[in-house]
């Protein structure tokens, strides 16, 4: 289970289903969407760089929606392979590099050491999370959980740049915080949504890669148990809904 309920999700993917029939029309191939949802991410990383942190929400958005459509595609027009998915998550992660390597670009050269330290942490846990599904998927695991998976990633990054259009909120929550604790680092933790946004990332991601390998050990530990203990453990995690 992730951060987004798994009802948010359900009713996204259906506002999406007219959009990915529209895209059917074209008789585009979901290689093809793939390719193409690379591009927002590319461009992101350059808005994001340049600090145009609310032009490259939207694009991160862009890229997500175009990522979650090409998936569709492919189920819908039955063309599913296992090129297409091994395609499909390495653009994934490409963008992802992309996208993390300009918003380190923007801290860096603003000075915000602590702030690109932080961007190193998110994007390692966030090739992390997705290396260890890709591992327990090879070896017949099922691994799709945690708090901060792929979907979770795009909704606070991208929420997070567009939010940097009005940050005052944030910056009081930040000043209030940086009252009470023992030492200053105000100067290297600039209060704005973005960097909360990477902080929450690089915070979480660690804990989806030990709930990821937790969930494999518990699967493993399943195929282990002789059969009237295997039984047992699958309804208990069934009513877990694992």
């Amino acid at each position: 289970m992730g951060l987004i309920p798994s009802k948010v999700e359900d009713i996204f993917n259906k506002t999406l289903m007219p959009l990915t029939y529209s895209v059917k029309a074209l008789h585009l191939s979901p290689n093809t969407i793939s390719t193409i949802g690379v591009i927002p991410s590319f461009a992101a990383a350059f808005f994001l760089a340049n600090g145009w942190f609310v032009t490259g929400g939207i694009l991160i958005f862009v890229g997500g929606i175009l990522d979650m459509i090409d998936g569709k595609l492919a189920r819908l027009t039955n063309r599913t392979s296992k090129f297409g998915a091994l395609y499909d998550s390495t653009l994934d992660r490409i963008a992802e590099i992309a996208m993390y390597t300009g918003l380190g670009y923007f801290y860096v050269f603003q000075g915000m050491h602590l702030a690109s330290l932080l961007v190193v942490i998110a994007a390692s846990g966030s090739i992390m999370v997705s290396y260890v599904r890709a591992r327990a998927e090879s070896h017949g695991f099922t691994c799709n959980v945690g708090w901060m998976r792929r979907g979770e990633r795009i909704v606070i990054l991208g929420g997070g740049a567009l939010l940097t259009i009005y940050p005052q909120p944030f910056d009081a929550i930040v000043f209030a915080f940086l009252k009470v604790i023992p030492f200053d680092i105000t100067y290297y933790y600039p209060p704005m949504p973005l960097t909360l946004a990477i902080g929450i990332v690089a915070f979480f991601t660690p804990i989806t890669v030990a709930q990821r390998v937790y969930e494999v050990w518990k699967q493993a530990g399943i195929q282990n148990l002789p059969d009237n203990g295997t039984k047992k453990l699958s309804k208990k995690l069934r009513k877990e809904n694992v």
